[in-house]
């Protein structure tokens, strides 16, 4: 098939969706067949009732019924929030809609997310989601896209303008841009039209990037997009002092985004990183809910990112999960116990976000190895007093030959009630998550602990060169000890200089090739490697050993290494 035909299947493929969300369902379900809260909610959208529209919507997309009618609830509970004034929670439907259809565009979609960013005065946002809108809509609606267009330009002030004309990719949008300009310096000098070539791209293409544009020798910088303030502020703050660490005394430039913690802040810094041709890499965000947000948008411009989120989100050529995820410590778990000989496990596990995730995964990746979850019991999260999952755990044991448990919540929690377990079986195996690294939690727990294994990003004690490096160089220039969000952010961006540093690295595409041709990378937290299936993050295996804690070196054995400063538990940030 040709470049054309291509394009040609694509636009239909992507006209065929946006029909789906404007007719609500495929011709083998009509509406009156649909479930009763969808229809009620159509027909309070129909009469203007948006409140009890979004609320129907909300429900039947929680319900999980009815896959084809779900891209038109989203869509439609998105217009609900945007027709009450509600731009913020517009936005963020929109992003779960993207999250749940990730390889998905919707004309519609992008249109009323520039409506929601305008709204929310964010007329540059606005004006790059209509031009996704208008290279993927049908001719009857490209005129009102354009008049948006058209529109938010006659209203911007002219830094504003300049700014907007610096990142756009379409040629009709820049000329007309270059128009507005023109009328408002009549009888002076014309407005200087920025240098960067244009970006041309058939209507059906996703956001253009820069991946194979040239850089001259040291014109590359490298983004930092992290929370520097609201609520997140003093996780990015930490993060950053680690990236400037690795930077120091390189040369490069570091351009800073404040994501401020919020996915469409970090989307709209994304689009304008993306369209400027020296930013080879951007390194962040930290949140999870921002990652999952922006990584498929950086993907398809093709602009490397190296997230610090610890759940895993799209990864492809160019969006890497540099930290450690939920995902990973399950396979590094379940690969110890698998090679240590432990086959039959039971997991308990508290009813939140972090045990919830942690359980799934690690039944998951024992089962890949050859082990069997003989059970698993939620519990309510703090709970303090734990007879019935002791029990529990003895029908497990006798029954089903149960060898070890797998606990994933926070120490205060877990400690109790693994001493429970232990009172009742003292041989059972014990194994946590990166939630058990807080020995200031131990207590009178410490003894009834001991050999418990547990996983995490970062150990102070670790005798790995790569780690003592960091925490010398780390104190030598803040004269405080380094946590796990400093170290995981020093490797992303040592990582990023290392890549650099190659002479033959002059665009975006080179600098991946350059980083995912690199073998192991010893980073402060763990060695690093790129795979066909994404980055591999070897993590610190770690064992309870009274008050101390011994790093696990391989199946069955350990380094013994007193525990000194007190740690942090990696913040799972949402």
């Amino acid at each position: 098939m040709t470049n054309h035909s291509e394009a040609r299947v694509r636009k239909f493929a992507i006209l065929a969706m946006c029909a789906l969300i404007a007719a609500g369902c495929s011709s083998r379900l009509p509406l009156e067949r649909a479930p009763l809260p969808f229809r009620q909610a159509e027909d309070s959208f129909k009469l203007g009732h948006y409140e009890r529209a979004a609320h129907g919507y909300r429900i039947f997309i929680d319900s999980n019924d009815t896959p084809e009618l779900m891209p038109r609830a989203y869509f439609k509970l998105a217009q609900s929030e945007f027709r009450l004034g509600n731009h913020d929670k517009c936005l963020a439907t929109l992003d779960e809609l993207q999250r749940r259809y990730p390889n998905e565009e919707w004309r519609q979609v992008y249109e009323l997310r520039g409506d929601a960013e305008y709204s929310r005065g964010n007329p540059v946002s606005a004006v790059l989601n209509w031009e996704q809108a208008l290279s993927a809509a049908e001719s009857s609606r490209r005129p009102s896209i354009r008049r948006r267009i058209s529109d938010a330009v006659d209203r911007m002030d002219d830094e504003t303008l300049r700014r907007t004309r610096s990142v756009v990719s379409e040629q009709p949008t820049r000329d007309l841009i270059d128009a507005a300009l023109l009328a408002r310096y009549s009888g002076s000098s014309p407005a200087p039209a920025p240098t960067r070539a244009a970006v041309k791209r058939p209507d059906s293409a996703p956001t253009p990037g820069t991946g194979s544009a040239p850089l001259a020798p040291g014109q590359a910088r490298v983004a930092v997009l992290l929370p520097l303030s609201g609520k997140y502020s003093s996780y990015g703050q930490r993060s950053l002092t680690g990236i400037e660490l690795a930077f120091a005394g390189s040369g490069v430039d570091l351009v800073l985004r404040d994501s401020e913690g919020a996915a469409q802040i970090a989307r709209a810094a994304i689009d304008e990183l993306a369209q400027d041709p020296t930013v080879i890499a951007v390194i962040g965000p930290l949140r999870s809910k921002v990652a999952q947000a922006i990584t498929p948008r950086a993907e398809r411009a093709r602009l490397p990112l190296l997230s610090l989120a610890q759940r895993k989100s799209i990864e492809g050529r160019y969006a890497m999960q540099t930290a450690m995820t939920q995902e990973a410590q399950a396979a590094q778990l379940a690969e110890y116990a698998t090679a240590s000989g432990l086959r039959r496990f039971g997991i308990l596990f508290p009813r939140d976000p972090y045990g919830s995730a942690l359980a799934d995964s690690f039944q998951s990746e024992l089962g890949a190895r050859g082990g069997t979850t003989v059970g698993s019991l939620a519990y309510e999260p703090g709970t303090q007093e734990f007879a019935v999952e002791a029990v529990t755990v003895q029908r497990w044991v006798d029954a089903d030959a149960v060898q070890a448990v797998f606990i994933p919540d926070f120490l205060p929690t877990a400690a109790v009630l693994a001493q429970t377990l232990r009172e009742s079986r003292p041989g059972i195996a014990l194994f946590g998550g990166n939630g058990w690294h807080d020995p200031g939690q131990l207590g009178a727990a410490a003894e009834a602990l001991d050999g418990a294994v547990f996983v995490d990003g970062f150990f102070m004690g670790s005798q790995r060169p790569a780690t003592q490096r960091f925490i010398a160089a780390y104190r030598a220039e803040h004269g405080e000890t380094p946590r796990i969000l400093e170290a995981q952010a020093y490797d992303a961006a040592l990582l990023t200089r290392g890549a650099l540093e190659d002479p033959a690295v002059s665009s975006r595409d080179a600098f991946v090739s350059a980083l995912r041709a690199m073998d192991v990378f010893e980073g402060a937290g763990g060695d690093i490697k790129f795979g066909a299936d994404g980055v591999d993050r070897q993590l610190f295996l770690l064992q309870l050993d009274g008050q101390r804690i011994r790093e696990v070196r391989g199946a069955g054995s350990a380094a013994a290494r007193s525990f000194a400063p007190s740690p942090e538990v990696a913040p799972a940030l949402p």
